[in-house]
């Protein structure tokens, strides 16, 4: 367990007032794919080909790989083996600066990796000796040394401070000269400051974000100067371009693992052991989620057996909601939580085209709404479109809540109704706004879409099968009802807008993030009212970052990342534009290599 939380709560950020949060009473509430589903998915998966570091190089800047490692055929026992033996002699000396250094990097390797649930124990105790020699002022002494393992304890839950960055060099030279990029080993450490910058608090945004702009300008200029010498040692410039494309906060940890691979592959003497191993690791993991897609291909029947085909607005989009969570929740044993995942982002996706076709009755769509806050499906008798989506809903939830009863010895279908109601309410509000043409307020627009864009709904019902028990202080810091969740909610409901509002703009679409925004701002350009928006995404990454290491004491790190992953999967998801409605071909190829493609 990492340690409790000792620093003050920063400053709130300067968030719109739809960002305060209003806690209702929910927190009181007592496996190969089938060929027919590649199908469906429309997929051709296409095979693709593809001396232990100095003090400050990153693990795998210079790196030379060996020949003979393709053809080593360890067993995963013997690598957890051979690794536990490495990490146990470098903890005999981690008081030596060098040494300690080397852990740390090795740590970080393991995490991009993926690799590090196998080694838990080591990698608290190498954080735990690092940050004994942690010094309030000035960290770890060393630039290079400090701001990686800042990085690693903040994310671990340690209380360090934004503040060691200030005063780096002792006070003898700027901070921004301690890292250069003249060589890989310096790039690599540059890339380590990026990263760095990258979780800050709200109250930290000065200095993170000062750091963040310089460690970013200084790589986007080695990239475009695109020296050989510097970039191409154990294709640094992949690594460089990764980075920069997907930072910390749409970062999905198997996509990182999986191009980190690649990246180093075969590696050498001192880190061929940790490769092999994420290696077999990921190549297992696959095998698992394709048997996750056959089952997911059998949920398909389901829409038979509900009459769902009958259903014009539903949207089979199994695979593509999958592949949000998956990369991020990706451990073996959380695979209820995939699949629970997956079915509730599709029954939320037809319940909102439902409510979105503006051919529907708005009478009828009150009596669907009426039938979800009863939940009694008599009072649609008559409408059999909307009883089907209902006693779809229904029938798949009572099963879903069964299995969370069991996993938390309580009733959880109580809370599955209240947020499918809450969740309906706001569909109605939405439609009612487009039959009568009206343009909300922004505030007003956010308080109900920020609900209908599902992270919510879709995470809840499915973080009560992660296998933990879900204590009511739990959700008190990372519940429904909690800032946390908000925030989330927050930040995917403004990634769809801002990935979508040019195309609903065309359309006359006004009732987006981007049209109330300019509705409140006359004269503000759509430009303009996207730069708005996009800043504000940024202030509720930095405050989730805070909700983030303020839960560490309390929830477990995987039942915080599984609500975390609704955001990080959100901004890869609507990064260009909506993949869910239209997967880019981006998107498409990523999920390939995700679930189909071997690496080789």
């Amino acid at each position: 367990m990492a340690l409790p939380c000792s620093l003050a709560q920063p400053p709130a950020p300067s968030l719109p007032r739809f960002l305060t949060h209003h806690p209702s009473a929910l927190a009181s509430l007592p496996v190969s794919p089938g060929r027919h589903l590649r199908q469906s998915l429309s997929l051709s998966p296409q095979l693709l080909r593809t001396r232990r570091s100095t003090r400050h190089s990153s693990t795998f800047a210079l790196l030379k790989p060996e020949e003979g490692f393709m053809q080593a055929d360890e067993k995963e026992e013997d690598l957890i083996g051979a690794i536990e033996v490495e990490l146990a002699s470098i903890e005999t000396c981690l008081m030596d600066a060098a040494a300690l250094f080397e852990a740390l990097m090795l740590v970080d390797l393991m995490e991009r990796l993926g690799i590090q649930r196998y080694f838990e124990h080591q990698i608290r105790r190498i954080l735990r000796t690092s940050y004994m020699q942690w010094d309030d002022k000035y960290g770890l002494n060393d630039a290079k040394t400090t701001v990686l393992a800042f990085r690693l304890l903040r994310l671990h839950g340690y209380p360090v401070s934004a503040g060691v960055l200030m005063a780096l060099g002792e006070g003898k030279r700027s901070f921004y000269e301690c890292f250069s990029v003249d060589s890989p080993t310096n790039i690599s450490a540059m890339l380590n400051l990026y990263r760095c910058s990258q979780t800050g608090f709200p109250s930290e945004s000065k200095i993170m974000g000062e750091a963040q702009e310089f460690a970013r300008s200084q790589l986007l200029n080695v990239l475009s100067e695109g020296n050989p010498t510097l970039l191409q040692p154990n294709n640094l410039g992949m690594e460089v371009n990764f980075a920069l494309e997907l930072p910390h906060r749409r970062l999905m940890p198997r996509l990182e693992s999986r191009s980190l691979i690649k990246q180093l592959w075969p590696g050498n003497e001192s880190t061929r052991k940790y490769l092999k191993l994420a290696k077999l690791d990921l190549q297992k993991l696959q095998k698992l989620y394709q048997r996750e897609l056959e089952e997911l291909e059998s949920f398909c029947r389901w829409w038979q057996r509900f009459g769902f085909d009958e259903v014009k607005c539903g949207r089979k989009r199994l695979g593509q909601s999958y592949f949000v969570v998956a990369p991020t929740i990706y451990e073996p044993q959380f695979s209820s939580f995939r699949l629970a995942y997956a079915k509730g982002a599709v029954l939320i996706t037809i319940l909102d085209d439902l409510f979105d076709d503006k051919s529907n009755d708005l009478q009828e769509l009150r009596r669907l709404n009426e039938t979800f806050t009863r939940w009694d499906s008599s009072l649609i008798n008559d409408l059999p479109q909307h009883k089907l989506v209902f006693e779809g809903i229904d029938g798949t939830y009572l099963e879903l809540a069964a299995e969370a009863n069991r996993v938390q010895g309580r009733d959880i279908l109580p809370i599955f109704k209240h947020m499918w109601a809450e969740c309906a309410a706001c569909f109605l509000k939405e439609a009612e706004w487009m039959h009568s043409e009206r343009i909300p307020t922004y505030e007003e627009y956010m308080q109900c879409t920020k609900v209908s864009i599902g992270a919510k709904i879709i995470t809840w019902t499915s973080a009560f099968l992660l296998g933990e028990k879900i204590t009511d202080e739990m959700l008190r810091h990372i519940g429904p009802d909690s800032r946390f969740t908000d925030l989330v909610s927050v930040v995917c409901r403004l990634s769809n807008d801002l990935a979508s509002s040019s195309r609903e703009l065309e359309e006359g679409k006004l009732t987006t993030g981007v049209g109330c925004y300019m509705r409140d701002h006359p004269g503000c350009t759509q430009e303009e009212a996207v730069v708005g928006l996009a800043n504000v995404i940024e202030l509720a990454c930095q405050e989730l970052e805070w909700e983030l290491y303020r839960s560490r004491a309390v929830v477990p790190e995987f039942c915080s990342r599984a609500v975390l992953s609704n955001a990080r999967g959100a901004r890869l998801l609507y990064r260009r534009m909506d993949g869910l409605t239209n997967s880019d071909e981006e998107f498409m190829k990523l999920f390939q290599d995700f679930m189909f493609n071997p690496l080789e």
